[in-house]
């Protein structure tokens, strides 16, 4: 008798343990705040156990007006990785805030757990005010092969907002960089004409793509930047690739 006692009272002692141990829907938010303010890798083991109501408390603090950037970006970016795409409409709805951070928040994670939907957005926030934004959106369609998304990537070339006071943003060279990865037979004049880009970045990224469609390599190991373009140049004007 007294031992099924004392195996009773044991499992009682443990069963309340292990309740305190789980944060009631009273006292989220600081547990949520504590796994928000850890180290990367440990963010995500913690990930392991988020139950809905931590999913909720993580969009709660994600759009948290008096809460920093540092802390809404992490909670944004823990609720998608711990619901997957489930989380897609709270990133849809970050997505339009109006703060460039959660709309570029919205679009990282978005492409992470959902990948035909962060496909779709980008293509929208191509156009966005703000240009980290911008570039976000070229990093994720740059991954797109189809060609109606690359013709939309070449027609932001030439957008007034990516050029400040008539001088080139870097968005302009990591779009042609991101043409040049696989680039298609067709847009050899493409890279040929932003060989003669004012700006030297676009210049040298047009560089890369020159070499890969062409199959030639101009110059040597120790030819600069300056070099290559202008080598390029006068192999473009040779072949009459201008446009």
């Amino acid at each position: 008798m007294k031992k099924i006692l004392l195996t009773a009272t044991f499992t009682l002692i443990s069963a309340l343990s292990v309740q305190a141990a789980i944060p009631s829907k009273t006292n989220l938010r600081p547990r949520v705040m504590e796994l928000l303010n850890l180290p990367a890798e440990n963010r995500s083991q913690a990930l392991l156990s988020t139950t809905e109501d931590m999913y909720k408390e993580f969009i709660a603090v994600a759009f948290a007006e008096n809460q920093s950037m540092r802390l809404r970006w992490r909670a944004l970016m823990m609720a998608a990785e711990g619901r997957r795409e489930k989380s897609t409409p709270d990133l849809l709805k970050a997505s339009v805030h109006k703060q460039w951070f959660m709309r570029n928040a919205a679009l990282v994670a978005l492409a992470e757990v959902n990948e035909p939907e962060a496909q779709k957005l980008a293509k929208k926030l191509l156009k966005d005010k703000a240009l980290v934004v911008r570039s976000a959106a070229v990093d994720v369609l740059q991954t797109s092969p189809r060609p109606e998304v690359r013709d939309l990537l070449w027609e932001e070339m030439n957008q007034k907002y990516n050029f400040r006071n008539q001088e080139s943003l870097w968005i302009r060279s990591q779009i042609v960089e991101a043409m040049a990865m696989k680039p298609v037979d067709h847009e050899l004049k493409l890279f040929s004409k932003f060989l003669n880009d004012k700006d030297m970045r676009v210049q040298s990224a047009a560089v890369g793509g020159m070499e890969k469609l062409t199959g030639v390599k101009l110059g040597d190991a120790k030819a600069s930047r300056e070099k290559l373009v202008l080598l390029w140049q006068d192999y473009a004007r040779k072949e009459k690739l201008s446009l």
